[in-house]
């Protein structure tokens, strides 16, 4: 007899199996043009199986971004949690979550309007998102700061809104950067800028 917990692991299996196919169909066709035919034939589902683990394709993509983004806010927490130093470990860190959340985007055609569909459909899902990596963050800068390692003294800035600060700043880096090692060279060079801005007297390098 299969136990409660046993029934809903293997029903997580088969959803995260849906996601990382459904991943590489929207690459592929885009937002609009996929179907749930489509990632039903890329799962090796029938269409009606599908429907018994997703209502339609709107709650599909919202539950494909929430996977996704704790699939990376789960690297970034681990890669926090190394014994680096502290410039080092958050760039580290930032490169992690952008090479599983946002790189893999980036690479499609049609990476334009997913990022635009991620932000009208999940808009909720995006904000409770970037919320938890912005707080990860920020605890790392205030134990840092409790240490000794970095002062807010001579800004304005919280560790809290210096985060939010240099994501924004990422943002437009995402939208010039040339190509993947373009974008990842920028971001190296932008968060090394804000960490030193902070830093107390720290041989980083």
């Amino acid at each position: 007899m299969v136990k409660p917990n046993q029934k809903i692991s293997r029903i997580q299996a088969k959803r995260n199996v849906v996601f990382d196919a459904a991943s590489e169909v929207f690459a592929l066709y885009g937002y609009k043009r996929t179907t749930m035919q489509d990632i039903a034939q890329a799962v090796g589902f029938s269409r009606p199986a599908l429907y018994l683990l997703f209502d339609n394709k709107e709650t599909l993509f919202r539950e494909l971004t929430d996977y996704r983004l704790n699939k990376a806010l789960d690297a970034t927490k681990t890669k926090l949690a190394e014994k680096e130093e502290l410039k080092i470990r958050i760039i580290h860190a930032l490169l992690i979550f952008e090479s599983i959340f946002y790189e893999p985007v980036s690479k499609s055609p049609h990476g334009a309007e997913l990022m635009d569909i991620n932000q009208s459909l999940a808009s909720d899902v995006m904000a409770k998102g970037f919320l938890n990596l912005v707080t990860s963050f920020a605890a790392e800068l205030k134990t840092a700061e409790k240490n000794k390692k970095v002062s807010f003294k001579d800004t304005v800035l919280t560790p809290k809104s210096f985060f939010e600060l240099l994501l924004t700043a990422l943002i437009g880096i995402k939208k010039k950067a040339k190509n993947r090692a373009d974008f990842r060279k920028q971001t190296e060079l932008v968060a090394g800028i804000f960490l030193d801005s902070i830093a107390i007297k720290e041989k980083y390098i």
